[in-house]
């Protein structure tokens, strides 16, 4: 369960990545007719919030596990995708750009949670084909969200995205998830033996 729920996470969390940047472009340059410089400086926080997160993510799941960080993730995507819905041409740009941190906490807290869900219920032979697996997961979501990013309504999709993060965080890091992690594990671990 949570090898599987980490490659639906990397997809649901990539494809509303995908739709926040393909949107937040249109929105910033034809909406409120902002340069193509002036569009990449108002994302530019976004960046420095992921490159902040994302190595506290990292030692949060070596101590603590993944949890934590998902909830965080999937919290911030839905709370992005909602308060998106709001925007318009005449939303003042300090609350445009609030809105944005959070795309940026979702995916500071989204990725290290990922990788070491995939891997978890695997043995160290298999950790390579599941980071893979968690990876394709990643480039499936972000063409997807490039793809669905016309569609109207798009920022409910991406507020359901966010609850799918939640639930599926809640459903692969408890104790029954593990339970079925390990068994998996050890159940791979057997093939391994008898080859």
């Amino acid at each position: 369960m949570p090898f599987g729920s980490a490659v639906l996470t990397a997809l649901f969390a990539l494809c509303g990545f995908g739709v926040f940047l393909f949107v937040t472009t249109q929105y910033l340059q034809d909406v409120r007719g902002l340069s193509a410089l002036a569009t990449g400086l108002c994302l530019l926080p976004v960046g420095g919030v992921v490159l902040l997160l994302s190595p506290l993510t990292g030692r949060l799941v070596g101590t603590r596990g993944p949890r934590l960080p998902l909830v965080v993730a999937g919290t911030a995507l839905a709370l992005g995708g909602g308060v998106s819905l709001w925007l318009g041409p005449a939303t003042p740009l300090p609350a445009v750009l609030a809105t944005y941190l959070l795309f940026g906490v979702f995916l500071g807290t989204v990725n290290p949670p990922i990788t070491n869900t995939a891997v978890s219920g695997m043995p160290r032979s298999m950790a390579g084909v599941a980071a893979s697996l968690a990876s394709a997961g990643r480039q499936t979501g972000t063409t997807l969200g490039v793809a669905v990013a016309g569609v109207h309504g798009v920022w409910w999709l991406v507020l359901g995205l966010g609850a799918g993060i939640l639930v599926l965080a809640l459903l692969s890091t408890g104790r029954r998830a593990q339970g079925t992690a390990v068994r998996a594990a050890a159940l791979f671990e057997e093939l391994d033996r008898h080859r």
